[in-house]
């Protein structure tokens, strides 16, 4: 293995928002959200990612977005089973670099 090439992964943690909780609704929770990713985590560990490979002598060539997809149930307001809704979201990045010359 010559050793020109080199790659890394990583993966972002899911988004929070607040919701209201208790009986009263006086109480805020943490709640992940199943639709959206923690864009600032992303964007930071990208921008890390770049910065080891520069750092190793790694020129970055690619970056390959992770996508996850599931799906949920769809409901009307009357509570009547509408179907399944399916969706993605792009939860990490595999990261390629080639080294220079």
């Amino acid at each position: 293995m010559s050793g020109k090439f080199r790659t890394t992964w990583f993966y972002s943690s899911l988004d929070t928002y607040k919701k209201k909780v208790g009986i009263l609704k006086q109480k805020e929770e943490d709640v992940y959200s199943e639709r959206s990713v923690n864009f600032e985590e992303y964007a930071s560990t990208l921008l890390q990612k770049y910065e080891e490979f520069d750092t190793d002598g790694y020129d970055v060539i690619n970056v390959v977005p992770i996508s996850m997809g599931q799906s949920e149930q769809c409901l009307q307001t009357n509570n009547n089973y509408v179907g399944d809704v399916g969706f993605s979201i792009t939860r990490g990045a595999i990261v390629v670099g080639k080294k220079r010359e």
